[in-house]
């Protein structure tokens, strides 16, 4: 494959990973969500939480379908665009991968039927189980993902065979990597924070046309006591997932900080301008010793430069890696600054909303309203800068310190193969996205318009539940 077909397989497999990466956040921390509040209607009868969990759940839907959509590509790239990275890891890249599909993606996808279908089909309490299988399935479906990427971060528990291909020798250590307890507790995080200002936004969206509407208050009451304890989480487990990037990738540290040369007392830059030509950031402010201090827990601890990183992997893996096959500092820096300057704001903003909450002057604060409309998509930006800076970071490894990008692409794929296929499915993910957003649309437009089809429905179980007081 020529330098322009590598280029296009990377753009092509980037921009399936952030069109995919759209939907699942959405759907773990929404059906988390959803868990909470029939759970409060189970347990209380108030059938207002049982309003919140059939119209929220209409949005889960269109957001989950989208997604199963989305994700399909992304797996046939592996065998198209990839196959030297399949054959030479398939062995134990595919096993985590082949469990997400035929368990955990399995029972999620037939308790979302149960839990869309089974309204009055099925008591409070069944139903109400199985909207907690749903957030089971689709945490677990991130669990195997996530083992299979953290693996590529920090691989462990395999052998090189005599034909010069890794061999797994321990599941519970390819599981269990060194990197995937911080990030599945990172991306799980991420997700539920992403799904609390989502619903804080739809509920601020319906508040700001009337704010007496007293479903869609208790909607931003739980919205934002959820996020506050996650957004004000995320930060800590934010500083947990970027000390395991201290202890295995060197390099990627030193691009998400522009620190070109080691030093003692480093600072945690909060913005630079980084220059890959002359090595060096123009504009610069940082905190003196607090890179050291974060990553180290002492401020004189000497933290590695990007060029010393290099030096210090080539050692570690036998390798003969320049600074030209990184990706420019700039790129990693700005992706996880932005999603850092994030992470505090939605932070500020959940913890000034709780602090209005028991004011009691959150619903009728214009201000806190429309603040959270305009950020219900947010931590999706955030999510996806995320993942630029795990995934760009890593280069010019596929598998970090074992197999490089170069030697995982498909020998026989040309530039206009890959060109044309990138055309094809952008098209493609470009409609479902617009689908998905007329539909949330009608979704909302519907219920402004007092056309909620739930309006006069009773709610699941009312037969079931005399049943059981009879019983």
């Amino acid at each position: 494959m020529d330098n322009l077909a590598l280029f296009l397989a990377r753009f092509q497999f980037g921009m399936t990973a952030f069109f995919h990466f759209l939907y699942p956040p959405l759907t773990i921390g929404l059906a988390t969500l959803l868990v909470i509040t029939e759970g409060v209607y189970v347990f209380s009868k108030n059938q207002e939480y049982l309003r919140i969990t059939r119209f929220f759940a209409k949005l889960f839907a269109i957001n989950f379908v989208v997604g199963v959509a989305t994700g399909i590509v992304m797996e046939f790239q592996f065998g198209t665009n990839w196959s030297q990275y399949s054959s030479y890891v398939g062995a134990i890249f595919g096993a985590p991968l082949a469990i997400e599909g035929l368990f955990a993606f399995f029972m999620e996808s037939i308790f979302v039927g149960v839990m869309l279908l089974g309204w009055n089909r099925l008591s409070a309490k069944a139903h109400w189980v199985s909207t907690i299988f749903v957030a089971l399935g689709s945490t677990l479906s991130a669990v195997w993902i996530l083992v299979a990427n953290s693996w590529m971060q920090s691989p462990t528990g395999y052998k090189i065979g005599s034909n010069g291909i890794p061999k797994m020798t321990n599941f519970r250590h390819v599981v269990f990597n060194p990197y995937f307890p911080s990030e599945f507790i990172h991306v799980i995080a991420a997700a539920w924070e992403y799904s609390a200002f989502f619903m804080a936004g739809v509920a601020a969206w319906f508040l700001i046309k009337n704010n007496k509407d007293m479903i869609m208050r208790k909607a931003l009451k739980v919205a934002v006591i959820s996020g506050v304890i996650v957004a004000c989480l995320q930060i800590v487990l934010g500083d947990i997932s970027a000390k395991e990037v201290v202890k295995y990738q060197p390099t990627k540290l030193a691009m998400m900080e522009a620190q070109w040369h080691s030093q003692r007392y480093a600072p945690e830059t909060l913005f630079a301008i980084p220059n890959n030509q002359t090595e060096s950031n123009g504009p610069q402010i940082g905190i003196p010793g607090m890179l050291s201090m974060l990553a180290y827990m002492n401020p004189a601890a000497k933290v590695m430069g990007f060029n010393k990183s290099i030096s210090y992997i080539n050692h570690k893996y036998n390798l003969k890696l320049t600074a030209a096959m990184f990706p420019p500092v700039s790129i990693v820096f700005w992706s996880f600054h932005i999603m850092m300057y994030f992470g505090f704001y939605f932070a500020l903003v959940m913890l000034i909303a709780i602090y209005l909450l028991f004011k009691g002057k959150l619903y009728d604060s214009s201000k806190m309203l429309k603040v959270f409309w305009f950020s219900a998509f947010l931590p999706l930006i955030a999510i996806e800068f995320g993942w630029f800076t795990t995934e760009i970071g890593r280069q010019p490894f596929t598998v970090y310190g074992l197999l490089t990008t170069v030697k995982s692409v498909s020998p026989n794929v040309s530039a206009l193969d890959v060109g044309l296929s990138t055309l094809m499915f952008t098209l493609i993910y470009i409609t479902l996205a617009s689908f998905a957003i007329f539909l949330f649309k009608k979704e909302l437009k519907e219920r402004a318009e007092g056309k909620d089809e739930l309006a006069g429905e009773s709610a699941p179980s009312a037969a079931s539940n005399n049943k059981e007081a009879l019983s």
